[in-house]
């Protein structure tokens, strides 16, 4: 059994199925998606069904954080949020009771999956999701996490667990000591990544075009 962890879909669901191909997948490998299966791209639904429905791991990004909280609160509601709900269908509640399993983060014996980012300061269990999902740089706040003034979060990481994390297409493929970032912006015609834990080794394909553009 292999273990792959794979970097924000954004609906890129025809790409993961070329990655799933190119990692030679069989069923029985663990899959664990880092967040941000949906929106930007064009097949949200069908990668919420083949995540959910395959049972496979998921953690909660800030894309499916921003849905579940524009179902209780209207000020959150963007022209994507009626898209996706529109698209969901018959199983609209049995998709939403399945988002609000998602956890916060993955923590194994070697390795910690997270969507965003770890906030300086505070243990794993202390994680806050607004900031967890959506921290690139930290200053010292939780008010600016993108200021490209300030450090990246993991330079304030001092764990020896390596932390899998995305969110930050712009900074794409990242692989440090302790940390390694596999956002590498499929959605925006770029790449989508997975990483096979036990051989140590990144795994892509290429977007099959721009779905979205900067």
């Amino acid at each position: 059994m292999k273990t792959l962890i794979i970097g924000d879909i954004h609906g890129c669901y025809e790409e993961l199925q070329l990655l799933l191909k190119k990692a030679s997948y069989e069923e029985g490998d663990r899959l664990i998606f880092l967040g941000d299966l949906i929106n930007k791209g064009p097949f949200s639904v069908e990668t919420l069904n083949f995540v959910r429905k395959g049972k496979h791991e998921c953690i909660l990004g800030n894309h499916e954080l921003g849905f579940l909280k524009a179902l209780e609160d209207e000020q959150w509601r963007r022209p994507r949020f009626y898209e996706l709900l529109e698209k969901l269908g018959q199983e609209r509640e049995e998709i939403i009771t399945w988002l609000k399993t998602l956890p916060l983060y993955i923590e194994e014996e070697n390795f910690i999956c997270i969507h965003g980012g770890l906030e300086p300061g505070l243990d794993l269990h202390q994680q806050r999701a607004e900031v967890a999902t959506r921290i690139r740089t930290w200053g010292g706040n939780s008010l600016d996490m993108d200021n490209e003034n300030d450090p990246p979060w993991f330079d304030f990481y001092q764990g020896k667990k390596m932390v899998f994390f995305g969110h930050w297409a712009l900074k794409g493929y990242v692989k440090r000591a302790n940390c390694i970032g596999l956002d590498t912006g499929c959605v925006w015609g770029g790449k989508l990544s997975a990483y096979h834990v036990e051989e140590d080794k990144l795994i892509q394909v290429n977007a099959l075009k721009q779905y979205k553009v900067p």
